[in-house]
């Protein structure tokens, strides 16, 4: 069966398109445990938005049970995918307080291998926090106004 050239095109950019998606929540998947849900509240230390189609990383700072600093690394959608739902660059103020809902990176993962290269500022310490075990998968970001902003969406 004959096909004009750019309908053949076409259907091979939508396949593309479709196996990329699942390709990448498959990834997500095998990282993080969408069976469990993880809040973190404190405030937004740094942040680390690479070229698509790396995720955003945020840096937050909390204090544990015992009143010690610990910091988490928050992975999302990357930069793209959260333009294309209204996220601009402010949105989330360094310095603000905020609560981060997700699900744990799965231990024994290595959940930092995913991490864009050169591994170096926000991503290193991303990278840090994710080898102990401090990575999670942000679906939901409240800021202290009681804004919510979607952050991750490819965990379903």
């Amino acid at each position: 069966m004959y096909m004009p050239r750019p309908i053949c095109l076409l259907c091979v950019a939508m396949w593309a398109l479709l196996t990329g998606a699942v390709v990448a929540q498959t990834a997500l998947n095998q990282v993080y445990d969408k069976n469990k849900q993880v809040t973190v509240t404190g405030m937004l230390i740094g942040s680390a938005t690479p070229q698509p189609p790396y995720s955003v990383y945020l840096l937050i700072s909390t204090k544990d049970a015992k009143g010690d600093v610990v910091q988490w690394a928050v992975e999302g959608d990357s930069i793209a995918e959260l333009h294309k739902r209204g996220h601009k660059d402010d949105s989330l103020p360094m310095g603000g307080e905020m609560t981060v809902i997700g699900h744990p990176a799965r231990p024994g993962q290595h959940a930092e291998e995913r991490m864009p290269k050169p591994i170096r500022g926000a991503i290193e310490r991303a990278f840090d926090l994710a080898k102990q075990g401090r990575l999670i998968y942000g679906t939901e970001i409240i800021l202290t106004d009681g804004t919510k902003v979607p952050f991750g969406s490819l965990l379903k």
